[in-house]
């Protein structure tokens, strides 16, 4: 999300909301958690630049079962919650949709992991795209 405010030749942006707009042509839901919103913060005209590109997507809240869906993940991938609680929300957040689900991301370091977790029992995995 944070690439959302870098300046618009900047070529991990471009591809980023290449895949954004690639996937809402393809008839998935393009949208962040509200974690992200207050994960992510800006100043200036890169913070400008987010929220205006935030405010295009679809904004999930977190509920109580998303909450501890994303506790049982942080348990399922072996991972510590004060230091991937955010990221356990944000694939818990995708692993709500009963349809396929990504998480486009530029952090590799427990998201794989998380989707992994995701995936188990589900018809269609939580695929992890990283940018």
């Amino acid at each position: 999300m944070s690439l959302l405010g870098e300046p618009d030749h900047h070529p991990d942006k471009r591809q980023l909301v290449g895949l954004l707009k690639a996937y809402e042509q393809a008839g998935f839901m393009v949208g962040l958690s509200v974690v992200t919103l207050a994960e992510q913060r800006r100043a200036g005209q890169a913070g400008q630049r987010l929220l205006w590109w935030s405010s295009r997507l679809i904004r999930v809240p977190v509920s109580e079962e998303i909450a501890e869906h994303a506790r049982d993940l942080l348990d399922a991938a072996g991972l510590d919650g004060h230091r991937s609680v955010v990221d356990a929300l944000v694939v818990a957040t995708a692993a709500t949709s009963p349809d396929q689900a990504r998480v486009v991301s530029s952090d590799a370091s427990h998201i794989p992991k998380l989707c992994a977790a995701a995936s188990e029992g589900r018809p269609l995995a939580v695929e992890f795209r990283h940018v």
